[in-house]
């Protein structure tokens, strides 16, 4: 029932991030949604989030490459997925109310269905915490809120742990100090 749900949420974002009639997203609207949340980013980054999502090569994500992207995303156990549009999306998607902000409680509804408790209150911890994984800082709405900027920059460190606790990660390491 949840994940219908969020399916639901990801068929309506598509068509708000879409300005075609073709249910497509374009480069424009993906650097118009990274503008509305707050994030400058390049024209050469927004190319490579797109060509990333983009199995076609057309220049356009339509529903299959984006169901694709998603699937693959919330699946990668390794850390190597790309993953930038992918974290504008679930963004978006836990900004219920659309205010460019999500809430502990708007992020805490979608993540208990995905990923269980455990890794919910981890994961909230660290977004809506200091950073450190240590206790929730409640200020501001709905048991506090944070920006695009805050979220991005706290899911970019985890991906990175994430790949470095997974098999090929320490496997680096491991080289990387055998060379010292």
């Amino acid at each position: 029932d949840i994940l219908l749900s969020e399916k639901s949420s990801l068929e309506l974002l598509l068509e708000e991030l879409s300005a075609s009639n073709n249910k497509t997203i374009r480069v424009q609207d993906t650097a118009a949604a990274f503008r509305s949340l707050g994030k400058k980013v390049s024209k050469r980054e927004v190319l490579d989030m797109m060509w990333e999502v983009d199995e076609k090569l057309d220049n356009v994500i339509d529903w299959d490459e984006f169901l694709l992207m998603f699937s693959r995303n919330i699946n990668d156990e390794s850390g190597l997925e790309p993953s930038a549009f992918y974290h504008m999306v679930q963004f978006m998607i836990y900004d219920c109310d659309d205010n460019g902000r999500v809430s502990v409680d708007e992020t805490m509804n979608m993540l208990y269905a995905r990923v269980g408790r455990e890794k919910m209150e981890s994961m909230i911890s660290l977004l809506f915490g200091e950073g450190d994984g240590g206790e929730v800082i409640e200020e501001g709405y709905q048991g506090g809120e944070i920006d695009f900027c805050r979220y991005w920059e706290v899911v970019e460190k985890e991906q990175i742990k994430v790949f470095e606790k997974s098999e090929l990660g320490q496997a680096i390491c491991e080289k990387k100090k055998s060379r010292r």
